[in-house]
């Protein structure tokens, strides 16, 4: 479980870092807010906890909350273009309440800057549970 003792861990600004795949955290939902200038495409957000991960080889990111014992789970995915002034890429969102699911799949390239955002669309009691893994691409036979 990730210490979120201080509110900026966590933050847009100061994102937890994923070091290794596969990842895996539980985060409580209470000791979590939302601040206003925080992106929330999909659904609306009551709180989120802030994750970057540059994966080392290119494939498809595969982004899991089963087991969160909030109903209204949501995890979104971006990616943040090298000139850091740029806005964030929106690549998708998963939540109960926006599309029924509860995991995401998105592709992304070796060395990119991926953010995830997980939060709640209302609650603000539970736990999330986030399950990270990277599918590598096949290596390309060259004939």
């Amino acid at each position: 479980m990730t210490d979120l003792d201080t509110a900026a861990v966590g933050a847009l600004d100061a994102p937890i870092p994923i070091r290794t795949l596969p990842f895996a955290d539980t985060i409580e939902v209470a000791r979590r807010t939302w601040r206003p200038h925080e992106p929330s495409p999909c659904v609306p957000t009551a709180t989120s906890v802030w994750y970057a991960v540059t994966p080392a080889d290119a494939g498809r990111l595969v982004l899991d909350l089963a087991g969160s014992t909030p109903l209204d789970p949501v995890v979104r995915v971006y990616r943040r273009p090298p000139e850091q002034s740029a806005p964030l890429l929106f690549l998708g969102c998963a939540s109960p309440v926006w599309n029924a699911q509860l995991s995401l799949e998105v592709s992304v390239g070796r060395g990119e800057v991926v953010l995830l955002q997980v939060g709640t669309s209302a609650s603000r009691d539970g736990r999330l549970v986030l399950r990270v893994e990277l599918h590598a691409e096949p290596a390309s036979a060259n004939c």
